[in-house]
């Protein structure tokens, strides 16, 4: 019987949060269904190994794309108010590659929008198989018994679910309309997001350039309808101007770079992390190496697109 090759992602900017992805990595092994399986561990099976090679931060994309490519199965634990972004990035590739996915998450916070509850997120909740583990108190134990008794029930919770769930997101909207960009700006999610879009519309329809606008955070969001235009567009425009770029934004952008869209990044602020083994990056390094260009102003972004126009007619 043909192995899995799993993905198992967590965020793993602490050594705590390192820590807890081999929670995850026991609790995986423990099921029945994927006791035997290859699993790939991020930071441990790519920065510890390719980090003080040349770039750190491309030799770190290339050996989590590589293995992303070989991945039957993606698991992943998201928590916090804002979700890691190379953890979005890669749900999204292997959506892409019609890969099992499973997201979990232990967060003490829930998010709604227009009475509309998530487990994960709007679009995570539509293409996995979601869990939420809630934190149970037990009144006999001390605030370190509870704690510990939670870490176990939870790596129970996690053995469980892989074990009993396997949902894959199939699209039944079919669409041939060809579009020349597909935009999404954080989804729509702030005002200034629709002050940039109306500029960009604006210069758009006045170089009969065609386009798709993602509106996630609006009323009436439509994921199917969306992940058609997003197959059948030539560019992914996406924008990462806050502290942890949108999470569903990120899923879109590992989606587009699996479908070999030219990812223009949108990043105004001029912020640059240090991190392990020297390497600097404005953004998580998977939505920053996968794009084809970051642009830092909306000039910018009109004359690429134009540019890529223009090739295009030649």
């Amino acid at each position: 019987m043909k192995k899995n090759n799993i993905y198992l992602a967590t965020k793993l900017f602490s050594f705590y949060d390192r820590y807890a992805s081999t929670n995850m990595y026991d609790a995986v092994l423990k099921s029945k269904k994927y006791k035997n399986a290859n699993i790939y561990l991020p930071f441990r099976d790519s920065n510890m190994k390719v980090s003080n090679i040349g770039n750190a931060s491309k030799n770190i994309f290339e050996a989590d794309i590589n293995s992303l490519k070989n991945t039957d199965v993606f698991i992943c634990r998201i928590d916090g108010l804002s979700f890691d972004a190379g953890i979005g990035f890669e749900l999204g590739y292997c959506l892409a590659k019609e890969s099992l996915l499973y997201v979990f998450s232990t967060d003490f916070v829930r998010a709604k929008i227009f009475e509309r509850e998530f487990t994960i997120t709007n679009i995570v909740d539509k293409i996995a198989n979601s869990f939420y583990y809630e934190y149970k108190d037990n009144e006999t134990l001390s605030y370190e018994g509870n704690l510990k008794e939670n870490i176990n029930e939870f790596t129970k919770f996690v053995t469980d679910k892989t074990d009993k769930y396997d949902f894959k997101f199939k699209n039944k909207h079919i669409s041939n309309k060809k579009y020349d960009v597909f935009i999404d700006l954080c989804g729509q999610k702030y005002q200034w997001n629709e002050i940039l879009l109306n500029s960009i519309v604006a210069e758009l329809e006045k170089n009969d350039i065609t386009y798709w606008i993602s509106d996630r955070y609006k009323t009436d969001y439509d994921f199917e309808k969306d992940i058609s235009a997003l197959d059948n567009c030539r560019i992914y425009l996406t924008c990462f101007d806050e502290n942890e770029p949108d999470f569903d934004s990120c899923i879109l952008q590992g989606y587009a770079y699996h479908k070999n869209k030219y990812i223009i990044g949108y990043e105004s602020n001029n912020i640059i992390y240090f991190v392990e083994g020297g390497q600097t990056m404005g953004v998580n390094l998977m939505v920053e190496q996968s794009c084809n260009v970051i642009l830092k102003s909306y000039t910018g972004i009109i004359n690429k697109i134009m540019e890529l126009k223009n090739e295009k007619e030649k």
